[in-house]
């Protein structure tokens, strides 16, 4: 076999043991991002969980703002 042939075949070698390692590291990168993806999501769920009651407080606390609004607007009709 020629020299140039078996310098060919382990340039080819090096290439793809190269490009695997490259392929193996982007991998084990976005394996990170995927959980970090994760934690991110299960906060969020945990936000609106919590926040889910926060609605009917506004409501009621808007009506009874709305009741005050009423009465002030009463006083200041009279003046």
């Amino acid at each position: 076999m020629p020299a140039a042939a078996i310098f060919s075949i382990v340039l080819a070698a090096i290439t793809v043991l190269v490009l695997a390692a490259y392929l193996i590291s982007i991998a084990r990168i976005l394996g990170h991002i995927s959980a970090k993806l994760r934690e991110v999501n299960n906060g969020l769920h945990t936000v609106t969980e919590r926040t889910e009651p926060v609605g009917s407080i506004v409501e009621g606390i808007n009506n009874d703002l709305a009741g005050v609004d009423g009465a002030l607007r009463a006083v200041l009709a009279r003046k």
